[in-house]
């Protein structure tokens, strides 16, 4: 029965990698078409919870299904609000309630290591989650930037407010495996502003008029502020705009790999289908 049930596992899990495949290709497609983001958005969530099944399969949360002896059809996803719901004000949450309950229901999100340069010309490296898409016409990339948990402004924002419209930002993918969870947790570290992240990190700067690549990256988009606005209600956070210049990346860069993402609260994994490792940062 065991074997049966491994090879019927190898199976579905091919067979769910491959769907896994051609969402990441149909997002990419539809994307470059400015497709509606509504549309990309339902895509991204059948990519996500497929790639979440896969997980549940390898893990072996599952097997009873295949055994044919699981005593509910769908143990992890037959609740929803039509079966009972609470609710929670988000103004009357704890900080880390609210950190939590957003992160888990918004989640995952690719985490990206943003090079800037401060006025005294220190090359300063950053993890950001907080990194979207707001227009492929002219090509708009936004994030989100405050103080750290000490409640020191990061430098990355002192950067860019010092360097204002046109100030260059270096944006930087990374491919979802522990190397770089590691250097994301190093360069989160709380360090004087005159100590380079980069010093910290695995990878090396590769320099190019358009901005310093990073070595371990799978791609780097080099993009300039065009606007840094403070964020409402008496938020601590700006929202910077950037207009995208240019992107550069490995061969084949096209193909669906791995990327690293934020699944929760200080929690890093991999988002490429199979992926059952877990990286808690320590900051």
């Amino acid at each position: 029965m065991r074997q049966l049930i491994e090879q019927d596992k190898e199976a579905i899990e091919g067979f769910l990698k491959k769907c896994v495949e051609y969402a990441d290709l149909s997002i990419q497609r539809k994307m470059e078409r400015g497709d509606p983001e509504a549309e990309i958005s339902g895509w991204k969530s059948y990519r996500e919870f497929t790639a979440y099944s896969i997980s549940e399969l390898k893990s072996g949360k599952l097997d009873d299904w295949l055994e044919g002896e699981g005593a509910e059809a769908l143990p992890h996803g037959s609740a929803c609000l039509q079966t009972g719901y609470s609710k929670e004000v988000f103004s009357e949450m704890q900080h880390t309630r609210r950190v939590d309950l957003l992160g888990s229901n918004m989640g995952p999100r690719p985490v990206f290591l943003v090079g800037t340069e401060s006025p005294a010309g220190v090359q300063n490296l950053a993890p950001m989650s907080s990194i979207s898409v707001l227009s492929n016409s002219p090509p708009l990339i936004s994030m989100s930037v405050s103080q750290n948990r000490g409640g020191r402004v990061r430098d990355t924002l002192l950067n860019i407010r010092e360097g204002g419209v046109g100030c260059k930002v270096s944006i930087h993918c990374l491919r979802g495996d522990i190397a770089n969870a590691r250097d994301v947790n190093a360069a989160a570290k709380d360090v004087p502003r005159d100590v380079s992240e980069w010093s910290l990190v695995s990878g090396s700067p590769i320099s190019d008029p358009s901005g310093d690549l990073l070595s371990t990256a799978i791609a780097t988009i080099s993009a300039e502020v065009v606007e840094l606005r403070q964020l409402p209600d008496s938020s601590k956070a700006f929202l910077v705009i950037m207009r995208a210049n240019s992107i550069f990346a490995i061969p084949d860069s096209d193909k669906p790999m791995s990327r690293l993402v934020q699944v929760s609260n200080g929690v890093l994994s991999g988002s490429a289908s199979g992926s059952n490792w877990k990286f808690n940062l320590d900051w």
